[in-house]
């Protein structure tokens, strides 16, 4: 029988349910597009039948709102009379009196005329919301309350309105409006939104480009961050988010850990647990120099005293509670039999958890390993384009559905109303009546058959496309297959080749198709995508705009069958349209875009190198993608290697195998090295001393005997190698102990 609920649980209840819902649309500065997004939302809510009214817009004589403001009732401001003139803010009592359905309220951070109901125009919505009223709403990242602060110290410059965080966090869904530097600076001129003067102040001061950079940084990871909780309140087995624990001793060289640590977890965006263990009493100043480090890193500093279980059953519950992803660790050269941190220890640890990075801290700490110091030179942020090439324009989403191709086509509408020469190249509406209105008046390639199995199928015309000459193209879905036949195997060629012809490419990818996140997205979904396009495409990207949605938002397209036909809903939202599955790839998305945005931030010279050392087995693709994606994010170069005994004992399977291996290296931007040797950890350790690595990554060791890296190994190589940073990827395939 369920439990009877309590008086002031049902009330609590009720006031829940009649609450309006709130939308806040979110960008990194005026200009964006957040208010004609939002208006675009609401005209679509309106032709379905929703009252929806204007309570406050603040147009500021853009005409693309004008037009769009005419779609609905506006309630009356209230008028003001201050030293003769009047001013007008949100009559807060009159939206209440109509009660509509939803209201649109612009800029959620004003601060409301003296004499107002409230002092801010939040505080306004709350009041609305709590009478069951929805509200739809504007807000820029650096009126948050938390953000202010980190804008003045960078950009010096005095945020005077602002609104808590937990406005943004109690909103029941957010949307980014995303935008690359380049359209906004566009958009500021074509709009005619300030005075020519007032532009080239506005270029100089809070437009400046590197300004734009970090604010459109923050905005990214701020959703990001926001995400992660309902990442993590979906209880979901994949981690996208880093959180890293360091295990140390309670002695002054665990402050090098927690710097290393605190350095990658300022990179990553991630958490920082420190987990100090008590064997013997210590001296306080100890403990509070590391407590005082930790806390120089923005982490959470534990002390264990008292262990009631093993040191690895210690760590394995902070683990799995605190769904760390990677424990630091200093690199032990077991002088004593009872050390604190041992590589029983390690192994332990390795063996009662699943998808769990171990890095192993070593004696180089290179000084060019923190890439964190912002480059203050203008120019520097700035993507290198090589001569004569066109520049590549990625729109990318979390998933199929969210309007990237439409976002795509409306940017190509406004360059052909330019006057610009725009050629629609290959374009797969599926069917949405939308996108194919967008494509109306622009000129479109004729497709290109290909005689394929007794059967001609349409293909994009690459030569014809490069016959053209147009200035601008667009070419959707970067990871399609080509039909065989076809000059390239994959469209992301084509692309190639369109950009060395000197001509700009607008193209579209969704973020499971990016090769580094290929496991990722198998550990969320469940599902192994076979479609996969090179990192380095995305990387030299000149432009990359992220779609966003919220997965409700999706769902809500998927059942009205805007995305696959109405006898394939049922199948995709118990699939991979799972609200969760969802959730998950936003935040993928959030931070992939979010990366790329940083290392235009903060470049840097690759001087440092990552050695991969791989077998040849069901988990050497995974452990590819890892190096891969940490050469990224450290800006380091990836180098390969693969040590066989026997070379003339190669099976053909193999052979294949291997160039397969290089072909895929290569495309992440590596180095693949085939070695011949007898003596595997010697190889190792003399690659080590050439290469002079700042890390090694190595996989999980595995009791198969056919396998290079054993346990065994492992440890020798733990054992012969203290000078780099050790780090070992954790396999997420094999079920923990518990």
């Amino acid at each position: 029988m369920p439990k009877r609920l309590e008086p002031d649980e049902i009330l609590k209840q009720i006031v829940k349910l009649s609450t309006g819902r709130h939308k806040i649309y979110l960008g990194m500065a005026p200009g964006v597009g957040k208010t004609c997004k939002m208006l675009e939302e609401a005209r679509d809510l309106k032709k379905k039948g929703i009252d929806i009214v204007i309570g406050y817009i603040e147009n500021q004589g853009r005409s693309d709102n004008n037009t769009l403001i005419g779609y609905f009732e506006s309630i009356p401001k209230k008028c003001f009379k201050i030293n003769g003139k009047d001013f007008f803010e949100l009559d807060v009592e009159a939206v209440i009196e109509r009660r509509p359905a939803t209201v649109i309220i612009d800029e959620l951070a004003h601060s409301n005329i003296p004499g107002s109901l409230n002092q801010k125009r939040y505080e306004d919505v709350q009041e609305i919301l709590k009478n069951g009223i929805s509200v739809l709403s504007t807000l820029n990242i650096h009126h948050l309350e938390s953000i202010a602060p980190i804008i003045e110290k960078n950009l010096g410059i005095k945020i005077n309105e602002t609104i808590p965080d937990w406005v943004l966090n109690q909103a029941n869904e957010t949307v980014l409006i995303d935008i690359p530097i380049d359209d906004l600076h566009e958009r500021l001129k074509s709009k005619n939104i300030y005075s020519q003067d007032q532009l080239k102040h506005a270029y100089k001061n809070f437009f400046k480009r590197s300004n734009l950079f970090l604010l459109r940084d923050l905005a990214l990871n701020v959703l990001a961050e926001r995400v992660d909780i309902e990442v993590v309140s979906e209880k979901l087995k994949a981690k996208i988010k880093d959180r890293i624990l360091v295990a140390c001793k309670p002695e002054l060289n665990s402050n090098r850990l927690i710097k290393h640590a605190g350095i990658i977890a300022s990179i990553t965006h991630g958490d920082l647990d420190v987990l100090c263990i008590l064997n013997e009493k210590v001296e306080e100043s100890i403990t509070t120099s590391l407590r005082e480090s930790t806390k120089e890193y923005k982490g959470n500093f534990f002390l264990i005293k008292d262990l009631k279980k093993s040191i690895a059953d210690e760590l394995v519950h902070f683990v799995k509670l605190n769904r760390i992803t990677q424990v630091v660790m200093g690199h032990q050269k077991e002088k004593k039999i009872k050390e604190l941190f041992s590589k029983t220890t390690l192994f332990d640890l390795m063996g009662k958890t699943t998808n769990l990075d171990i890095l192993i801290v070593g004696s180089n700490e290179e000084e060019g390993f923190n890439i964190l110091n912002k480059i203050s030179d203008e120019s520097t942020i700035q993507k290198q384009e090589k001569h004569n090439f066109g520049k590549l324009k990625i729109h990318i989403g979390m998933a199929p559905g969210v309007g990237k191709t439409y976002k795509m086509l409306q940017d190509a509408r406004a360059l052909h109303d330019q006057g610009k020469n725009v050629l629609l190249g290959v374009i797969d509406t599926h069917g949405r009546p939308e996108t194919s209105q967008m494509m109306a008046e622009m000129p479109l390639l004729p497709q290109k058959l290909i005689q394929h199995k007794e059967k001609y199928m349409q293909e994009f015309d690459l030569e014809g496309a490069i016959l053209a000459k147009p200035e601008y193209i667009l070419v959707d879905e970067l990871a399609h297959t080509n039909v065989p036949g076809s000059i390239n195997n994959k469209r992301y060629q084509d692309v190639q080749y369109l950009l060395r012809a000197g001509i700009n490419v607008m193209s579209t990818v969704n973020i499971q198709h990016i090769e580094s996140l290929n496991d990722i997205v198998e550990q969320v979904t469940g599902i192994k995508v076979r479609e996969t396009v090179p990192d380095w495409i995305i990387s030299h990207a000149s432009e990359i705009v992220l779609i966003d949605l919220s997965p409700e938002a999706l769902q809500e397209r998927l059942k009205a069958g805007k995305i696959y036909s109405l006898d394939k809903i049922e199948q995709a939202l118990t699939h991979f349209f799972q609200k969760r599955n969802l959730i998950a790839l936003r935040e993928l998305s959030l931070r992939e875009v979010a990366e790329s945005v940083e290392h235009e931030l903060y470049p840097k010279n690759k001087k440092g190198k990552i050695l991969s050392l791989i077998d040849i087995n069901s988990d050497t693709l995974r452990l590819i993608r890892k190096s891969a994606r940490l050469a990224s994010r450290l800006q380091s170069e990836l180098i390969v290697m693969h040590i066989i005994k026997e070379m003339k004992k190669l099976s053909e399977e193999k052979k294949i195998a291997i160039i397969e291996l290089e072909q895929l290296i290569v495309e992440l931007g590596g180095d693949f090295r085939l070695v011949e040797s007898e003596h595997i950890v010697d190889e190792i350790v003399n690659a080590e001393k050439k290469i002079k690595p700042s890390y090694v990554v190595i996989g999980e060791p595995t009791r198969d005997s056919k396998s290079i890296f054993t346990e065994s190994i492992t440890k020798e190589i733990l054992k012969r190698i203290s000078n780099p940073h050790i780090w070992i990827v954790g396999d997420f395939t094999r079920e923990s102990n518990d």
